[in-house]
C-alpha cells in the first residue's frame, strides 16, 4: 500500500507538472470507483488544476472550486498517462484528461477495487467524512503528543500507528520499520510502554519517514510504480539477520499479512504466535 513517503513525493510531483493546466474532461472508466453523485464528475471540466495534495493516505486533486479526494487503498495508483483512442485498460477507474492531451488517471491493480474517489466543493472539504476523521501528521509530532494520540484510548501499538484517526499516514510497512528503529514490542499495549518509549518513537517516526520521503522523491514525480521499491530493515525481510544486532527476524502471521520483528532488539527474546495458526487451534 503506497504510504506518506510515496504519497507526498508524487502530489509534489505532480503539482509541478499540472498545476495551471485545465481538466478538459473527466471520465468514470469504472462507475464504481466513484463514490459521490453531487456534484457529478463531468463538473471538473473547464477547472483550471491548483494543486495535488496529500493528506494522510488520500490523494486531493484541486481543481476550479472543487477537489476530487482519492483513497488509493492497497492496489490503486495514481499519475499521468496518454488517453486511451478506444477502451481503457481494465484497471482504469477515473480519468482527467488535461489540456496538453495526458490524463491523470486513478488505476487499481486488483480486481477487487476497493480504491475510491469522491468529489467535494472546496467550501465543504473540511467536513469530508474521511478527512474530517484522520488525526495530525507524524512527522513533528512530540514525545507527549505522540503518547497523547496512542493511549486515547489504549491500544495495541502496531495497531495505533496505523490507524489514521490517531496520526495519518503510516500503514503497515512504516509502522514496523519505526517500531524497529524505535526498539518497541510491536504487540505491547500503549498505555503500558515506559516513559522513554515515546521520546524513542517520536525521533524514530522522524527520522524513518524523513529518509523515505528522501528517497521516494528519487523515483517518484508523476507516476507510483507498480511495484513498491522501498529500502526496508524488516519490513519483509524474515528470516534474515537482523542489520543491528544479526538475530533472525521473527514473523507473526495475519490473515492478509504479516508483521515482521527481531526477538532481541524488540521484544527481549520473546516470540510471538502465528496469529493464523492460533485461529485454526480453537
Amino acid at each position: 500500500m503506497p504510504e506518506l513517503p510515496e504519497l507526498e513525493a508524487l502530489a509534489e510531483g505532480l503539482t509541478a507538472e499540472i498545476a495551471g493546466r485545465r481538466v478538459e474532461r473527466a471520465v468514470a472508466w469504472s462507475p464504481a470507483t466513484l463514490r459521490t453523485a453531487e456534484p457529478p464528475l463531468e463538473a471538473l471540466a473547464g477547472g483550471e488544476v491548483r494543486a495535488v495534495r496529500r493528506r494522510g493516505k488520500l490523494m486531493l486533486v484541486e481543481a476550479g472550486d472543487l477537489v476530487l479526494v482519492m483513497h488509493l487503498m492497497s492496489s490503486g495508483r495514481l499519475g499521468l498517462t496518454t488517453p486511451p483512442k478506444g477502451r481503457p485498460p481494465r484497471t482504469a477507474g477515473i480519468g482527467l484528461v488535461l489540456d496538453d492531451g495526458r490524463e491523470l488517471r486513478l488505476r487499481e491493480l486488483s480486481t477487487r477495487r476497493r480504491a475510491s474517489a469522491s468529489l467535494v466543493p472546496v467550501t465543504g472539504l473540511e467536513h469530508h467524512p474521511q478527512l474530517a476523521r484522520l488525526g495530525p501528521e507524524p512527522m513533528g509530532l512530540t514525545a507527549p503528543e505522540w503518547r497523547e494520540r496512542l493511549t486515547a484510548p489504549p491500544g495495541v501499538l502496531q495497531n495505533a500507528l496505523r490507524e489514521g484517526r490517531r496520526v495519518a499516514g503510516v500503514g503497515r510497512c512504516y509502522a514496523s520499520e519505526i517500531m524497529w528503529a524505535a526498539r518497541l514490542p510491536p504487540l505491547a499495549r500503549t498505555d503500558r510502554l515506559p516513559d522513554d518509549a515515546w521520546e524513542r518513537l517520536a525521533a524514530a517516526a522522524d527520522q524513518v519517514l524523513g529518509a523515505a520521503l528522501d528517497r521516494a522523491r528519487e523515483r517518484i514525480t508523476t507516476n507510483l510504480p507498480d511495484r513498491e521499491q522501498r529500502l526496508t530493515y524488516v519490513h519483509g525481510h524474515f528470516g534474515e539477520p537482523c542489520l543491528r544486532c544479526g538475530t533472525s527476524l521473527a514473523r507473526v502471521g495475519f490473515s492478509e499479512y504479516e508483521l515482521v520483528y527481531c526477538p532481541a532488539c524488540q521484544t527481549g527474546g520473546r516470540m510471538y504466535a502465528d496469529r493464523r495458526m492460533s485461529r485454526l487451534l480453537r
